[in-house]
């Protein structure tokens, strides 16, 4: 992990660990605020198809956040102890984080019929259609049940069967495709934590180093002097 000199190829380790530690701590504050707000798709989605991993999820999140937060304190005082702290929080992070995107990605094609019958009752969850229950959606199975649009409701945007078929595939993908990418910055960002916090201990190191030989030279001039 030692061999990284910058981040991202032009930042300082010391201000990269500290822009690290503000994304964990900023990109895992806004998907705990929104998955408590009901406008985090992943989240609601994900929970009610298994209504105890709602509460681990926004838990596993928070503790994230709380990591970036440790981080940013170690980074801003170029505390050795804090760095080591941090270095293994983001390593606890990274994996707590593929937990939770893998978890919540298979409980949602597990359970993507529930996640278009959802859609079909309430429209899909986005900023603008913010939805807080995290109990399993069914329908009637009747030919002549449709959910009636009326503003104010709980229907006011339902969707159709073929549009929300065609929203819930498109979300998985893109969920997909984002979350694995963002999974392998995060363990790209991790190696420049560990790389930071490696470099703090060996200067460290050197600084005692420096001081003994200091030490050591003043010693045997007072020797030296006593001889002649």
């Amino acid at each position: 992990m030692s061999g990284f000199e910058k981040c991202c190829c032009f930042i300082p380790l010391r201000l990269g660990t500290f822009l690290i530690a503000l994304w964990f701590t900023a990109i895992y504050l806004i998907d705990a605020t929104t998955g408590f707000l009901g406008i985090n798709a992943a989240t609601i989605y994900s929970g009610q198809a298994a209504r105890p991993w709602y509460y681990i999820d926004l838990l596993f999140t928070v503790i994230v956040c709380l990591g970036g937060v440790v981080g940013m304190f170690g980074s801003c005082f170029a505390s050795r102890k804090f760095a080591k702290a941090f270095t293994v929080i983001v390593w606890v992070n990274c994996t707590l984080s593929v937990m939770k995107y893998v978890i919540c990605l298979a409980l949602m094609i597990s359970h993507r019929d529930s996640m278009v019958n959802a859609c079909m009752r309430s429209g899909f969850i986005g900023i603008s259609n913010a939805q807080n229950s995290i109990e399993p959606v069914v329908l009637s199975e009747s030919s002549y049940y449709a959910p009636v649009r009326y503003p104010g409701t709980l229907n006011a945007n339902a969707g159709s069967e073929a549009s929300c078929e065609e929203a819930v595939k498109l979300y998985l993908i893109v969920f997909g495709a984002v979350s694995g990418v963002f999974q392998l910055l995060q363990f790209y960002f991790a190696s420049v934590v560990s790389a930071y916090a490696s470099r703090l201990r060996n200067g460290a190191r050197h600084h005692r180093l420096h001081d003994q030989q200091i030490k050591d030279f003043e010693e045997s001039r007072y020797h030296m002097s006593t001889v002649y």
